[in-house]
């Protein structure tokens, strides 16, 4: 039997929490131990946990200590600059891990989790499900088996709205820093980080491949005011990525659209054309006229548990679909948007207006909606557009060859300090 613990279940912990109690007696695993630092504001949940025979703890770094030899894996799903602390004490201390994603907001702290998991000889899955939905990993077959053959380009959009009660749920949303610890939140970095790391999955080259970002050209804004103003993170994207295999990936997407929809990628290869979307998977149209339906995964975070349970059981990550090395490819796409656009623009009050009240009030940006649709049909950046509003920034790329460390140009605090350094 598999021995797995929890850090973090407060929040979407949970979600894999009932993941993990629904799957534990057909992969013969059980929840042995759990620590989260709000556990006296979690009375039902811990009481459930309890009733089913966790150990519960207030602090992981005590859990690792009292549990070691008792417990195999840890899921860790806390805040993204806890990412790297929680993971090294979790390998020294002999577990496997399940991080959720992103893996970390700057790629010096994914490169020594890799140092530290390989010393360790611990496993480490980063926590993209969609890398598991049998609609994603049907498109990358069909990419590498030639029938859609080589990839030219990789849009996805997505008008995804959030209200101030998505802001107001912990500490770290939206900032840049947490104290001195780059977090970086954003579309990017959090909610649609799915997207960006699938794009980078289609466009590799191989079966298990991801492609890795050449070059990253980046526009950055923040239309939601918050305080300290210097601290606030995009709330807006527009990027290209430029791969090491030769497709462009373009990245169009806002927490402050009018509308949702999406997201919706949109793959063109040398043989068909693919649209994929969340909801409703993908339609492939091939140049020779036919045309292939795949349903949605429904089943992905499962598939996700199952192969993180199976690769801690036979000790072998062969098969692990997104391991820290993968993932580092997701983190280096938001590395190189952060220094292609150097700082988060602002886009002027005259061009947002509020709607709703109390939590549920949120910020629009006037023609956002069309803006990003248009950039992600042609594909290009906001500020490529014909109509680009005033309030655009054209940026220049930025070359990830030999990139290591974050930031080198990039502005955030009025410093480019280096927290998060290794």
């Amino acid at each position: 039997m598999v021995r797995v613990g929890l850090v973090g279940f407060g929040g979407y912990g949970w979600t894999l929490v009932d993941g993990l109690r629904s799957l534990s007696e057909k992969l013969d695993f059980r929840i042995v131990c759990a620590a989260d630092t709000r556990l006296a504001d979690l009375p039902e949940r811990g009481e459930l946990l309890a009733a089913e025979g966790a150990k519960l703890f207030d602090d992981a770094m005590e859990m690792y200590q009292a549990m070691r030899g008792k417990c195999d894996a840890v899921y860790i799903a806390t805040s993204i600059h806890s990412h790297m602390p929680l993971t090294l004490a979790a390998v020294e201390n002999s577990y496997h891990v399940h991080l959720e994603k992103p893996a970390a907001a700057t790629v010096q702290e994914v490169d020594r989790m890799i140092d530290a998991v390989q010393a360790a000889d611990r496993l480490c899955l980063v926590g993209f499900q969609a890398m598991h939905g049998a609609d994603l990993l049907a498109i990358k077959a069909r990419i590498c088996s030639g029938r859609l053959g080589r990839v030219h380009t990789l849009a996805c959009c997505a008008l995804w709205p959030r209200t101030d009660a998505y802001y107001a749920r912990n500490e770290w949303a939206a900032r840049l820093q947490c104290g001195r610890n780059w977090v970086l939140d954003s579309p990017t970095a959090n909610a649609l980080a799915h997207q960006v790391n699938n794009m980078l999955f289609w466009a590799g080259d191989a079966p298990r491949r991801y492609a890795t970002p050449a070059a990253v050209r980046a526009e950055l804004y923040a239309a939601r005011k918050q305080a300290p103003e210097a601290n606030r993170s995009h709330d807006t994207a527009a990027i290209e990525i430029l791969t090491d295999s030769g497709p462009r990936a373009y990245f169009l997407a806002s927490h402050c659209s009018e509308d949702t929809r999406g997201p919706m990628t949109t793959i063109v290869a040398e043989n068909g054309r693919v649209e994929w979307t969340i909801q409703q998977g993908a339609t492939i149209r091939y140049a020779d006229g036919t045309e292939e339906v795949l349903e949605k995964d429904t089943n992905d975070r499962h598939a996700m548990i199952e192969n993180f349970i199976e690769a801690v059981r036979t000790g072998s990550g062969e098969h692990l679909r997104c391991t820290l090395h993968d993932a580092r490819n997701m983190v280096l796409a938001l590395d190189g948007a952060h220094e292609s656009s150097r700082r988060v623009h602002e886009i002027p009050p005259s061009a947002v207006r509020s709607v709703g009240e109390g939590d549920q009030r949120r910020d629009v940006i006037e023609r956002i909606d069309a803006l990003l649709t248009d950039a992600a049909a042609r594909p290009c950046l906001l500020s490529d557009l014909p109509d680009a509003p005033a309030w655009c920034a054209a940026t220049e790329p930025f070359a990830m060859d030999g990139y290591d460390t974050f930031p080198r140009q990039f502005a955030a605090c009025g410093t480019r300090g280096d927290a998060g350094s290794p």
